[in-house]
């Protein structure tokens, strides 16, 4: 009798563990992709953004391969500019791209900031007074820890045009897609 009972509970537990371990392998990007499709409202919950933090985030730059995007919600350009990113990287069979909130990171770590900008040194826009920064939306394009490219559309400069659907044309969409599908299958072949 005690040995069935003894069966039973390790049977149970064995069962609980797995979906545990089921749940962690597969439910966290599907959470991630929740979690960014409320955030970034113009992107469905099957989109390939995976949250990861800046260190994470700085790892995957100095030294293993993928893309990384660089944003935050309340940046209305990042809002319209990562529908296409979505899109893009959906098209091209690229699973993950990961995701770093900046304004977090600006209001918790400013060493990190500047860990990120280091890291893009040579890619990134200048401020007024010539000093490297972060604008947003970014994505950055990385092979076994090179910088291969980086994209900053609508970051900085607009054209002189406040609002995102104004700037984004059927051309400008095209351009930007066909800059990073490029950048996309050197990626993914690296990644083969």
């Amino acid at each position: 009798m005690k040995k069935t009972v003894f069966i039973i509970i390790g049977t149970a537990v064995a069962a609980a563990a797995a979906c545990f371990v089921w749940k962690a392998a597969v439910g966290k990007n599907s959470g991630d992709a929740a979690r960014f499709a409320q955030e970034y409202a113009q992107v469905t919950e099957d989109n390939v953004f995976v949250y990861r933090n800046v260190d994470e985030i700085l790892k995957i730059m100095r030294s293993d391969t993928g893309i990384v995007y660089l944003g935050y919600p309340e940046c209305h350009w990042c809002q319209a500019y990562v529908r296409y990113l979505n899109e893009t990287a959906k098209a091209a069979g690229v699973s993950e791209i990961f995701y770093c909130n900046t304004k977090e990171v600006k209001e918790s770590n400013m060493d990190k900031y500047y860990d990120l900008i280091a890291v893009l040194d040579g890619h990134l826009q200048s401020t007024e007074t010539g000093e490297q920064w972060i604008y947003v939306p970014n994505v950055s394009f990385h092979v076994n820890g090179e910088l291969i490219g980086n994209d900053y559309e609508t970051s900085k400069d607009t054209h002189d045009l406040t609002e995102p659907e104004d700037y984004w044309t059927e051309e400008e969409i095209r351009d930007l897609k066909q800059t990073l599908t490029g950048y996309m299958k050197q990626v993914l072949d690296a990644s083969e």
